[in-house]
């Protein structure tokens, strides 16, 4: 039996710059870090050479199928057009699941197409590179299974930490960011997370953003010019383990973000941030596409309990988490078993 850990991301600043609709014509730079949420990958080998695959999440259960004859399905596409992609015919079993609901803007639905190819590429003997890895996903998420999407939570997941990424037409690089520990730990303390309910539906914000980028829609465009140059002045401020304005650019970014197109927030959505700016939040914004998932804000600690203790009354729920500086990796439970 084989487990596959991999994190989940959270998102700075520059999302929407990551879409090659856009990096390919401006380039795109997004500040982001892995953080202490993790997808799982179970594989067991199977007696015959059937693919079989289960989704608690989505509540789906794929029967064994031969290699030939896998079709994608929804709720256990990812495995489907990974298996299928990587030509994996020998029979396995696969569980996929996530510390998170789906729809919560962390990246899970990258984080587990990362945990699975990595995960299989090791079963297969194969040895890819961080960003082959990332590639091989992003190929797999935009040209096979058509979801409109960019490409810094494959990179993110695949190498980890907190990194500022780069996007060119054929090229992508990924510097880490250097803080002073101490910098950094206060940061963290100071940064909270929420989940706020269900992405309503991701792919169809995306989509639409996505098409005024192609079209030139110049709101949209203006947006992602700001965002990517917050993200620039985000990367500068942390470099220096500068905090003072890590709130107010994140707060610009979400200003500029919910231009990017319709429905990346509401009444309810807006209501909440307000509130929290009142009870001492410098800033913040929903993780991944918008219409819901995980509100991000950034807050001192002295001024954190009253907020903390008000955004669940309005029925958030808190989510504890810390900075993670690693990317996949594989449990071999026959090796370290010495099996």
């Amino acid at each position: 039996m084989y487990i596959g850990i991999a994190p989940l991301r959270i998102s700075f600043a520059g999302g929407g710059t990551d879409q090659p609709e856009f990096y390919e014509k401006y380039n795109g730079n997004v500040i982001c870090t892995t953080i202490n949420r993790f997808t799982y990958v179970v594989v067991h080998k199977r007696f015959d050479k059937s693919f079989q695959t289960f989704s608690p999440d989505f509540q789906k259960h794929y029967r064994p199928t031969e290699f030939k004859k896998i079709e994608i399905e929804d709720g256990v596409e990812i495995a489907a057009s990974i298996v299928k992609f990587l030509k994996f015919k020998k029979g396995v079993d696969i569980v996929l699941q996530s510390d998170v609901p789906a729809g919560s803007g962390l990246g899970a639905s990258s984080s587990l197409a990362v945990n699975l190819v990595n995960t299989l590429l090791y079963l297969q003997k194969k040895k890819y590179s961080d960003k082959k890895i990332a590639e091989t996903c992003f190929e797999i998420e935009r040209k096979i299974l058509k979801w409109p999407m960019g490409k810094q939570d494959e990179y993110i997941t695949s190498i980890g930490g907190f990194q500022n990424i780069e996007f060119k037409t054929n090229k992508v690089n990924v510097k880490p960011i250097s803080m002073n520990k101490k910098s950094l730990l206060e940061l963290q303390n100071n940064l909270l997370l929420f989940f706020v309910g269900k992405t309503r539906d991701s792919a169809k914000l995306l989509s639409s953003q996505l098409k005024k980028a192609k079209t030139g829609n110049k709101k949209t465009i203006e947006s992602l010019h700001k965002v990517k140059q917050f993200a620039a002045e985000m990367n500068e401020s942390l470099q220096n383990s500068d905090l003072n304005n890590f709130g107010d650019l994140l707060h610009k970014g979400w200003m500029a973000k919910r231009n990017f197109t319709e429905g990346i927030s509401n009444k309810k959505i807006d209501k909440i941030y307000d509130l929290s700016r009142k009870l001492g939040a410098s800033g913040g914004k929903l993780t991944g596409a918008g219409g819901g998932g995980h509100l991000l804000l950034y807050c001192e600690k002295q001024k954190q309990k009253k907020l903390i203790s008000k955004m669940k009354k309005l029925g958030l729920t808190h989510i504890d988490f810390k900075f993670y500086n690693k990317g996949p990796k594989i449990l071999d439970l026959y090796k370290d078993l010495g099996i």
